[in-house]
């Protein structure tokens, strides 16, 4: 019995995903405007950033992508053996997101204690990561939830609402909706 044959299964989940992904959104244009701002010369709000950033590291990295590979993904690719690339695909976006953050961390962290000789590098590396987290979230979208909505089952989105429904958005509310 797929999704679309249980009314309300797992509309929960896929509201929760939906709602992350624009918030993370936010936080993707929040940084993009600091960045024009710094390049129009105004003096770079670096405590800004860090939240900024430390928000994306504590919730997306650390409760997100985790549910998605270990409650999600799984579930997916034991119903519709066709996800398999797919999901493949994603899990690898999953690790690449966590190097191109790192490495904007770390081009934060030269601008902050170098100067301008260092914006180039992190302007490239913010937008670098913007784009790449902002197709993934895409791809996720457009892709992977309409067939997860029509290949998995009432009792698998039973697991996948309440792991999703116990995330807590520090930013964005208590709870993600």
């Amino acid at each position: 019995m797929s999704l679309r044959q249980v009314p309300g299964a797992g509309m929960h989940a896929i509201s929760i995903i939906r709602s992350e992904h624009r918030n993370l959104g936010a936080v993707l244009y929040s940084l993009e405007q600091l960045l024009a701002q710094v390049a129009e010369g105004k003096q770079p709000d670096f405590a800004v950033f860090h939240g900024l950033l430390t928000y994306i590291d504590r919730f997306l990295n650390r409760f997100h992508h985790p549910k998605e590979d270990l409650y999600l993904f799984p579930r997916l690719r034991e119903r519709a053996s066709a996800s398999a690339e797919l999901i493949a695909r994603l899990e690898q976006q999953h690790v690449e997101g966590e190097l191109l953050f790192v490495k904007l961390l770390k081009a934060l962290s030269a601008f902050e204690f170098s100067g301008d000789d260092e914006l180039e590098r992190f302007r490239s590396s913010l937008l670098a990561y913007t784009t790449f987290e902002r197709e993934h979230a895409l791809l996720e979208e457009s892709e992977l939830l309409p067939l997860a909505q029509d290949s998995l089952q009432a009792a698998d989105w039973m697991e996948i609402d309440a792991a999703f429904n116990a995330n807590r958005d520090p930013m964005f509310g208590e709870q993600s909706q």
